[in-house]
């Protein structure tokens, strides 16, 4: 869109919203540095606008792709070893963003509301994560983007709290690990069983008695990758020579 607009004049109230959707666009496809840098160029150009309704969802926005792109790297760090543990790294981090010209310009309960988040989420707190939610309702959940994003990230702390509980154990009381995380049971239950069939963890649920089994990773069976792989070739083979002899049968008659 910036290519295209360079090549005529648009007018900067409207290359804002063209900014501003590009990034959307981006923010959903998860990629999180390029949207920031589009909601930045939309903001910037609002701001010397002087129009603070629009320009105030933009920073939002920018605060937003930080939480989520350091929130995603941390658990990413984690996942090859040491997944759901409280790191004190600084992935999640807008805190120049806050005290940087920008934050205090637009100082206020959003910018209070995008602090606590990166703080919940820097803490891989759950619970404190819950409570800014109910603490800043109109702030974090009347934007459709901002609430759509927030559910994902709940859902990616729930995710990392529940595996640094059931790490040490190999099998675990699922009713323990709802109290532990304090949550209903039946929402800890239906989580767990859709991590394991995502693959997030090797186990099973024992729901006769009320227990969770984990499974230790193991090295994939390449051997038996490769016999699938050549049993498809050759099934691949023998339907093309069926269908050879299919065409000369007609041939020859």
């Amino acid at each position: 869109s910036r290519t295209n607009a360079n090549a005529i004049y648009v007018a900067p109230a409207l290359q804002s919203q063209i900014d501003l959707m590009s990034g959307v666009l981006h923010c959903e496809e998860g990629d999180y540095d390029t949207a920031h840098s589009y909601f930045l160029e939309a903001f910037e150009q609002l701001d010397q606008l002087d129009d603070r309704d629009k320009a105030m969802p933009c920073l939002k926005y920018m605060m937003l792709c930080r939480i989520l792109d350091g929130l995603s790297k941390a658990l990413g760090i984690s996942a090859s070893g040491t997944m759901g543990i409280r790191s004190d790294r600084a992935e999640v981090d807008i805190s120049g963003m806050v005290s940087g010209k920008r934050g205090v310009k637009y100082a206020g309960r959003d910018m209070e509301a995008m602090s606590a988040i990166a703080a919940a989420a820097s803490e891989r707190s759950l619970k404190d994560y819950e409570a800014v939610l109910a603490k800043y309702p109109n702030e974090l959940q009347d934007d459709l983007l901002i609430r759509h994003h927030l559910k994902t990230l709940q859902e990616q702390l729930l995710e990392s709290n529940l595996i640094r509980i059931i790490e040490p154990y190999s099998c675990v009381e699922i009713d323990h690990v709802a109290n532990l995380i304090e949550m209903p049971l039946p929402v800890v239950e239906k989580k767990l069983s859709q991590m394991i069939l995502d693959g997030k963890f090797h186990g099973i649920l024992d729901q006769g008695k009320g227990q969770l089994i984990v499974y230790e990773e193991t090295d994939t069976d390449k051997a038996m990758e490769k016999g699938l792989k050549v049993i498809e070739n050759m099934d691949k083979v023998v339907t093309s020579l069926f269908s050879r002899s299919q065409a000369l049968r007609s041939m020859m008659i």
